[in-house]
């Protein structure tokens, strides 16, 4: 059930979902340890520009590498504390960060192409869905936009330049952007600022 039958829609929050590797943090296939994460250029910025402008920042991510045993739940919370900490730098700050720590086989319900998390974050969070974005690299993120009745943005780190090739199996057009920082072109222009790579 989603947040809107609970509250009237000038009840209701705005979101920009995010994936983790490749989109908020540099990727690195499997990454495991805090000394691996580092920030993307103007990621920062970027996301305190759209905090400033009233969007809750809610990372999901599936990280099966714990299903397949490559390293721990407290492995993933660990590089999680190191990432919410670069951030604050920013003063950035995430409402949540969503994990599906599951094996791909395990029929679990809340891996990623699944909506679980984003509704489970609507619900909790009081979000309009349907004015809310996800911004990923993968096809499994834009597909989980859609599901969810969310709007999908494609960031062309990570995975994104191979994402892109495949975007003609979608029914929507789906933005793309070269950088997380280009992202803010979406705000409204008394929110974002031209230049965050200062």
């Amino acid at each position: 059930m989603a947040a809107a039958d609970f509250f009237s829609p000038s009840q209701l929050k705005k979101a920009l979902f995010l994936d983790r590797d490749g989109v908020v943090i540099d990727y690195i296939p499997y990454l495991s340890k805090p000394e691996q994460v580092r920030l993307p250029l103007g990621a920062g910025a970027a996301l305190k520009q759209w905090q400033d402008a009233g969007y809750l920042l809610i990372v999901i991510t599936n990280q099966s590498g714990v299903g397949y045993g490559y390293f721990s739940l407290a492995d993933v919370a660990a590089v999680h504390q190191r990432l919410v900490e670069e951030y604050e730098q920013y003063g950035v700050k995430f409402a949540e960060i969503m994990v599906c720590p599951h094996h791909p086989q395990a029929a679990c319900g809340c891996r990623k192409p699944s909506p679980r998390m984003l509704l489970s974050a609507a619900q909790k969070h009081r979000i309009a869905l349907d004015q809310s974005y996800f911004l990923g690299d993968a096809l499994s993120d834009l597909d989980c936009a859609l599901n969810a009745g969310s709007h999908p943005l494609l960031v062309l780190t990570g995975l994104g330049q191979e994402t892109r090739e495949k975007l003609d199996r979608f029914p929507v057009k789906i933005p793309c952007f070269e950088q997380l920082g280009h992202t803010v072109v979406l705000l409204p222009e008394s929110e974002a600022t031209q230049d965050i790579y200062d």
